[in-house]
C-alpha cells in the first residue's frame, strides 16, 4: 500500500488561497475554523464585561 501525502495547513479567520485551491475540504475546514475563532472572541466579550 501507498502512503498518501498530506500536508498540515495554518487556518486563520481570513482564509487563503491555499484552501480555497484544495476545494470543499480546505472551505470548510476554513469555516470551521471561523465559526470557532467568532465563538471565542463571543466568549471573552462576555468576560470583559
Amino acid at each position: 500500500m501507498s502512503k498518501k501525502k498530506t500536508k498540515e495547513y495554518q487556518i486563520d479567520e481570513l482564509g487563503s488561497l491555499g484552501l480555497l485551491a484544495i476545494g470543499y475540504k480546505g472551505l470548510r475546514a476554513w469555516r470551521e475554523k471561523k465559526k470557532e475563532i467568532q465563538q471565542q472572541k463571543e466568549k471573552d466579550g462576555k468576560k470583559e464585561k
